[in-house]
């Protein structure tokens, strides 16, 4: 029987509470919702959520396969034909779709940086339902191309790799998103600082002339896009930048120890996972005091969600 080496215990650990803490907030916003208490964004946090809940099962399909291969009495191999494929399919989407509804979240802050009467109604609740649905539903029917081609996708925790069916070949998208994908977060980051840090220099040198001053609870919210800005373009191109060394270098990668490729392995997979959680929890305080406020935990009562929890980039 093959045993976790401790990397991947500790990430099962810390995984968990991942999906815990996501559906704790999922919990709560919607339990909110439904008593008109939560005001702000909604269905960025629901899809984000779902998003998450499902990254962080596949992971742990992936990353404790080993061991669930020797529960179920079947081979690693035996493992990998009967699921993994999907399992696959199902993180890759997951996986993806955090990364274009950023976009959105992106166009959402634009529009109300150049358009702010007219960016209410584009991005209304019912509008942002319908555009996160139309990327989820675009990314599925692109990953579903090349899984019912002969390139399928499916990962192999062996070699901390995902590997192709018609392998040393790939599928054109599959091509196309390994080469291009992780400029999707790095361009977010980029536009998203660039805007919030002209916000920040315009305020300073152009000071308003009549008795409307800029209120601390606006400076405030400024540098916390910022800090979101700067960190989330990052904390999503690890995954990316990571994953880039095992494709550029594979011969230099499997030479290393196998302690070093399951760290590499579970880091790259721990930073999609843990991202709600550093963003909604650590770096906002808003979704932070709901939470805490709906389990009981807070005595703070009147909690709402300021826009900027809207605009994670």
């Amino acid at each position: 029987m093959r045993t976790l080496l401790p990397a991947q215990i500790i990430f099962s650990i810390l995984t968990v509470f991942c999906i815990v803490f996501d559906a704790t907030l999922l919990f709560c916003v919607i339990l909110k919702r439904w008593k008109n208490e939560l005001k702000g964004p909604f269905f960025y946090i629901v899809f984000m959520t779902s998003y998450g809940i499902t990254s962080k099962i596949c992971e742990l399909f992936m990353v404790d396969s080993w061991a669930l291969s020797d529960i179920l009495e079947v081979s690693y191999q035996g493992y990998r034909d009967w699921i993994g494929e999907e399992v696959t399919l199902l993180f890759t989407f997951s996986y993806l779709g955090p990364l274009f509804l950023n976009w959105l979240m992106t166009f959402h802050r634009i529009s109300i940086f150049f358009a702010p009467i007219k960016s209410a109604s584009w991005f209304s609740e019912k509008n942002i339902f319908a555009y996160s649905s139309m990327i989820s539903a675009t990314i599925l029917t692109w990953l579903l191309i090349p899984y019912f081609s002969d390139c399928t996708l499916n990962f192999n925790a062996l070699t901390s790799r995902v590997e192709s069916a018609c392998a040393p070949g790939r599928h054109p998208i599959t091509l196309f998103q390994n080469k291009y994908l992780i400029y999707v977060p790095l361009a977010s980051m980029v536009v998203n600082s660039t805007m919030v840090l002209y916000l920040k220099i315009s305020r300073k040198l152009w000071k308003p002339t009549g008795p409307v001053l800029v209120s601390q609870s606006h400076v405030k919210r400024e540098n916390v896009m910022i800090r979101q800005a700067l960190f989330i373009g990052s904390y999503l191109s690890v995954y990316e930048i990571l994953y880039l060394h095992l494709r550029l270098y594979p011969e230099h990668f499997e030479s290393l120890p196998l302690e070093f490729q399951s760290i590499s392995y579970d880091l790259r997979l721990f930073a999609i996972g843990s991202i709600n959680f550093i963003v909604y929890f650590v770096e906002t305080k808003t979704t932070r005091n709901l939470v805490l406020s709906t389990l009981g935990w807070s005595k703070t009562n009147k909690i709402g969600l300021v826009p900027t929890i809207a605009s994670r980039s």
